[in-house]
């Protein structure tokens, strides 16, 4: 099984996880006795006026709603096709950067899409929020935003263009599980995500050298003629 494969099959046990420990609870709770997710979290919010952008490359992808497509929960920077420079990556953004275990959500476009921001520098488009935990669990915030998703879609207001309000976003209520529950889903969570995590980083190292090698062997320059397997 690939590492694509691997990945796909440990998202969906976290989802059946989820779902087994909490479906029920979520759907059952008083929606008056819940925390509103505005009152666990901040919000990392740069949308406004659009900053310089390049194509060429530089060690500052801007992570949009295309790099936030997808079933996977890491930030594939692949994806990514804009960039800023240095001093736009240290001086444009008023709001500040994602940080590690933030959760980016999409606001304008294709509603809701959602990574947990790991690895490499990046930054946050105009249809793109970072969603900060201060009081949550991240993994089960992810999961929990995941498992809510079309509750986020219909806050949309957009009539050309679908788009939510973050105002809307962090008035919605949120099923805080007891802790023992809690931590059963966190000690699944930790261990698949960080596998996942691996199992990316594992796919880019191989690509880098496919990348690397291909050109030298069309070229010649390789020659594995004599190689004995």
């Amino acid at each position: 099984m690939g590492g694509v494969a691997i990945n796909n099959n440990l998202e969906q046990q976290l989802s059946s996880i989820f779902a087994n420990l909490f479906a029920n609870h979520i759907s059952d709770a008083s929606i008056k006795s819940r925390p509103q997710l505005g009152d666990l979290i901040s919000v990392v919010d740069n949308r406004g006026k659009t900053p310089p952008l390049t194509t060429e490359t530089f060690d500052y992808p801007i992570i949009d709603v295309g790099a936030l497509k997808g079933s996977g929960r890491i930030i594939d920077f692949n994806n990514c096709t804009k960039y800023v420079d240095e001093n736009t990556y240290n001086t444009w953004f008023r709001s500040g950067h994602p940080q590690a275990w933030d959760i980016l959500l999409s606001t304008v476009g294709s509603l809701a899409e959602m990574k947990i921001y790991l690895g490499s520098k990046g930054c946050i488009a105009q249809n793109v929020v970072a969603l900060r935990p201060i009081s949550i669990s991240p993994l089960y915030l992810y999961q929990y935003l995941k498992y809510i998703r079309s509750d986020l879609v219909a806050y949309n207001i957009g009539s050309v263009q679908p788009s939510i309000k973050v105002t809307h976003i962090i008035k919605h209520p949120i099923y805080i599980p007891d802790a023992t529950n809690l931590k059963l889903f966190e000690e699944s969570a930790k261990a698949f995500t960080e596998q996942i995590y691996a199992n990316c980083n594992q796919n880019e190292f191989l690509k880098d050298i496919r990348d690397a090698s291909l050109p030298k062997l069309i070229s010649g320059e390789l020659d594995f003629s004599n190689l004995n397997l």
